[in-house]
């Protein structure tokens, strides 16, 4: 159970990643089209950008800490937690979780962990770590064509009573992320990916349900997420910029 929470949390922080941009010197490419009529993959990419607050807006900070509640109905469990995030692709999250205690899982850019009072702490290696590395890069749109060579957009679907388009992303292992974009807004609504974890590769649809406003950034902050058949609810309520320091990103003692 420990074991699924934390790669639900390591998604969803993958998502909050998502709202920090590409470059400013960037060509425009916001109206480019591909040979089956439909915007390309950089051009869906850098509507998000646009409506996620700008390059310049998203640019101007290169750390940041996210708080927030949320619920697991499915084993009636609740909690808290607390995510730092930092340049170029460090990370630690905190759950505090409410008859369980704490659970931790970072990467400080050499070492990633999970530690929880039912498992104890480990260290992640393989694929587990190449999922943790790739979710944490901080300017993820910056780094698409390295991260997922492989790039399509496959059509226009209607997503919780929107028409998004549809983007088919591959990694450099092969493994697949569908993401679908609203066509007005510009800004991402739907997930589904597969993740790795102790527990083994779990495909996870997140439906994004609400963004906020945050010092010109446009940041996630409701979430609700299916995992293996498990239901989650993310709810983020607070988010500061540039108030993290290489002290939160220690691994766990004796890692």
């Amino acid at each position: 159970m420990t074991t699924l929470i934390r790669s639900l949390i390591t998604l969803c922080l993958s998502l909050a990643l998502l709202s920090c941009a590409q470059s400013v010197s960037s060509p425009d490419y916001r109206d480019e089209l591909g040979s089956n009529g439909l915007l390309t993959p950089r051009a869906v990419f850098a509507r998000y950008t646009e409506a996620l607050g700008g390059e310049r807006v998203l640019r101007s900070h290169e750390s940041k800490t996210l708080s927030g509640d949320f619920a697991l109905s499915s084993f009636g469990l609740s909690g808290t937690m607390d995510m730092k995030v930092a340049a170029p692709n460090l990370v630690s999250q905190t759950i505090e979780l409410s008859g369980l205690g704490t659970i931790n899982s970072g990467y400080n850019g050499e070492v990633a962990w999970s530690s929880d009072p039912l498992q104890g702490t480990q260290r992640l290696t393989r694929q587990t770590l190449n999922d943790m590395v790739r979710q944490s890069e901080y300017f993820l749109p910056l780094t698409y064509a390295e991260l997922y060579p492989q790039q399509e957009t496959v059509g226009l679907s209607e997503i919780n009573g929107v028409q998004a388009y549809e983007l088919k992303l591959t990694d450099t292992n092969g493994g697949e992320t569908t993401l679908w974009f609203d066509a007005e807004t510009g800004l991402m609504i739907r997930s589904i990916a597969t993740i790795s974890s102790p527990a083994g590769v779990m495909r996870t649809v997140t439906d994004i349900l609400e963004y906020r406003e945050f010092y010109g950034e446009n940041v996630p902050i409701s979430m609700a997420v299916d995992q293996a058949g498990q239901q989650l609810e993310i709810e983020i309520y607070s988010v500061s910029f540039n108030d993290v320091s290489t002290e939160d990103f220690t691994p766990p003692n004796g890692l």
